[in-house]
């Protein structure tokens, strides 16, 4: 593939969808936003490298949320957001296309066989490759063989052969509230329960609060580096199908685990696809919030009218546990921003944007303890509400909320 290729293989009208996170093209990218074709639209997802980073693309990229780099691209009018779950992008992207859909991958060095593997992301471009016009690859060799699925070689229009090392992702500082936080749900989730978390703070220390859980199973789109302590520590069932992800984000240990692991590396469909949620026994999926409000309604996504976050799959995997036998669905979130300032426990959320509904919620947990939500009236989840907020904010969401204190 040569310089031109932006011109030579994308076209004016097209949507370019680029596949996220470890399995970002970054090259790719790069080259596009440097010679891109007029009229054409990118679509990025999560991003862990620098490509986002730099001057503003020349036109607006669009995404499914606005998480790290592009919550500053969203901010100054650079990005812009769809909002959709994110199970059903290979459904919705296709509809935004107003010509043809190309697809931007990275993918290991071919097989014996000739074909490539996807490595350590399994993202909306798999599903979207019946339905493109061009896919172009990244060949990386460095990029680890796993038990994803693997393309024939023909699957690619055109390709460049690259050797870097897959972006690291460090867990954030863990701090005594997300310790406490997880001190919470720890009783909540028994021995040989099935794990959904994601990445960041709150997850890394559920994640170390775990290991003193036994035979766990892990069906979660997203894994961090809480997937190595928790093999470290002997908590994981090693079955195989026992542990089932879409995507990594962490460490250089973290992606050989998955490489040398009875760790299978899925598409999304199988992960939480409507037939797979029915047949996951024991689902606890435990999914953060920017703000909840006093009826259990979580706001995953804006504050100050400002694009911070995504729906991603918090509404698909907090419905499914509800439906796991023996499971349950777990909110976790910081009751405080601002250094103690500001409440994420409010009265009504602002803006009023509900990623996922009240009558999806079983448990909320902060720091200051967990409430179980299951069966109560309006009243009643109000006054447990303000209980777990922080103490300073408690007597003025009483009399907001009208109540007496």
């Amino acid at each position: 593939m040569n310089s031109n290729w932006p011109a030579d293989l994308v076209r004016p009208g097209d949507l370019v969808v680029v596949a996220q996170g470890v399995g970002e093209p970054t090259p790719l990218l790069d080259q596009l936003l440097a010679a891109c074709p007029p009229e054409v639209e990118i679509f990025v997802g999560l991003s862990h490298s620098d490509a986002l980073k730099g001057s503003a693309p020349q036109r607006p990229l669009v995404s499914f949320g606005a998480m790290g780099p592009l919550g500053k691209l969203a901010a100054t009018g650079h990005a812009e957001v769809i909002p959709c779950n994110f199970d059903d992008l290979p459904r919705l992207l296709p509809l935004r296309a107003r010509s043809n859909l190309v697809l931007l991958m990275q993918v290991s060095p071919a097989d014996s066989q000739g074909c490539h593997g996807l490595g350590m992301a399994m993202d909306y471009t798999y599903e979207l490759i019946s339905q493109a016009r061009t896919v172009v690859a990244e060949v990386n060799a460095a990029m680890p063989t796993t038990s994803a699925p693997t393309l024939p070689a023909s699957t690619f229009a055109a390709v460049i052969h690259t050797s870097r090392p897959l972006p690291i992702v460090p867990t954030p500082a863990v701090d005594e509230d997300h310790h406490g936080i997880a001190r919470h749900i720890l009783p909540l989730i028994p021995d040989g329960g099935t794990i959904q978390l994601g990445i960041g703070a709150v997850p890394s220390a559920i994640g170390k609060a775990l290991t003193v859980r036994r035979g766990l199973r892990v069906r979660s789109t997203l894994a961090g580096d809480w997937l190595l302590d928790l093999h470290r520590a002997g908590s994981l069932c090693e079955e195989p199908g026992s542990v089932i992800i879409s995507e990594a984000a962490g460490s250089e240990e973290l992606y050989e685990h998955i490489a040398t692991s009875t760790t299978w590396v899925r598409p999304v469909a199988e992960v939480i696809g409507p037939a797979a949620a029915a047949s996951i026994p024991r689902l606890f999926a435990v999914n953060s919030a920017l703000q909840v409000d006093l009826t259990g309604q979580v706001n995953a996504e804006e504050i100050d009218s400002r694009y911070l976050g995504a729906t991603g799959g918090q509404a698909e995997f907090l419905r499914a546990a509800q439906r796991s036998p023996g499971g349950a669905s777990i909110v976790a979130l910081a009751a405080t921003a601002h250094s103690g300032r500001t409440s994420r426990i409010v009265r009504q959320l602002q803006p009023p944007t509900v990623t996922t509904p009240r009558t999806s919620i079983d448990f909320v947990a902060t720091e200051f303890g967990v409430v179980d939500l299951r069966g109560r009236t309006l009243r009643e989840r109000a006054d447990a509400m303000i209980a777990i907020a922080a103490p300073q904010h408690r007597s003025s969401l009483h009399e907001q909320n009208g109540h007496q204190r």
